[in-house]
């Protein structure tokens, strides 16, 4: 699932800058009263103080993100060139250790890389991929286009995957309960996001107070509405119906990361500090992403 972005430059007489500060809302996962944090531009940013969750004031955004076919060709095609092979030989080993022959629905394919994969592992499988852009269904793979909250389907599925979705949902709860819907008894829920207590994330904060606000912004874009934490994730998805069976952070393939970089020389320098967190964060157990495996309970 994808988005363009369009940046609205930053103002001192934005009209949410007087008053933002006080405002309180209540956390998209948990429901406490949250205070604004910080932001830029258009993007407001609160954060709750009982579950950590980081999200985004809805209501702030003058441009929201849009979805478009070009996503997956331009703004996000490294990550499309160069998939997660290690991520997706381990949701194919956790479905096929505990739903074999699994009817799987990818929430948000894209591309359809992950469904592509799990055909080639196990032609048994019975695959559907769900995605607002388009795409087109091949051997053994179904793709549909529309929106995964209202699309009807005339069967539920024995594995949900969603792979760097659940950020982009404007509501986690209205998301994580079509999952449950859709998911048979037993049924397995993989979820993958970001994870906001990671180094990267640390760094790109500490940079900004230095000055250098790019990692920051390019983090906390209007593309992220909902930022994970090891807390938040789990609780949104217990309160749901789902209950945890496996939790585990990781990091992508560096490849993958699209890197803005007004030339070469730069963008390799940026990629290797981007490798270095990453490689620091899985030694200090902060990656940048984390997965959660859960299985329904009602």
């Amino acid at each position: 699932m994808g988005k363009t972005s369009t940046v609205v430059a930053p103002s001192s007489s934005h009209p949410q800058h007087a008053s933002r500060s006080s405002k309180t809302l209540p956390c998209s996962i948990c429901f406490t009263e949250s205070r604004y944090e910080g932001g830029f531009a258009d993007i407001s940013l609160f954060r709750c103080p009982s579950c950590q969750h980081c999200f985004t004031d809805l209501a702030s955004l003058q441009v929201p993100e849009e979805y478009s076919a070009e996503y997956f060709d331009e703004t996000h095609k490294n990550w499309n060139k160069h998939p997660d092979l290690g991520l997706f030989e381990r949701v194919y080993r956790i479905i096929a250790a505990r739903r074999p022959n699994a009817s799987v629905l990818d929430v948000g394919c894209g591309k359809g890389n992950l469904l592509r994969y799990l055909r080639e592992r196990d032609p048994k499988l019975r695959l559907t991929g769900i995605d607002i852009s388009p795409s087109y269904s091949s051997d053994g793979v179904e793709f549909v286009q529309g929106d995964f909250l209202t699309r009807r389907f005339d069967s539920k599925f024995d594995a949900i995957v969603s792979l760097q979705v659940i950020e982009h949902v404007t509501d986690p709860h209205v998301f994580a309960k079509r999952m449950v819907e859709l998911i048979a008894k037993d049924g397995l829920v993989i979820s993958n996001t970001i994870n906001e207590q990671s180094l990267l994330y640390d760094v790109a904060r500490l940079a900004r107070r230095l000055g250098s606000s790019q990692a920051y912004e390019r983090l906390y874009s209007r593309h992220h509405l909902n930022h994970f934490n090891r807390s938040s994730l789990p609780r949104l998805m217990e309160v749901s119906g789902l209950k945890t069976i496996a939790h585990f952070q990781h990091r992508g393939p560096i490849a993958a990361m699209d890197i803005p970089a007004p030339n070469k020389l730069l963008e390799a320098a940026f990629r290797a500090g981007v490798w270095g967190t990453f490689v620091l964060g899985d030694h200090t157990g902060r990656s940048i992403y984390q997965t959660l495996v859960c299985q329904r309970w009602v």
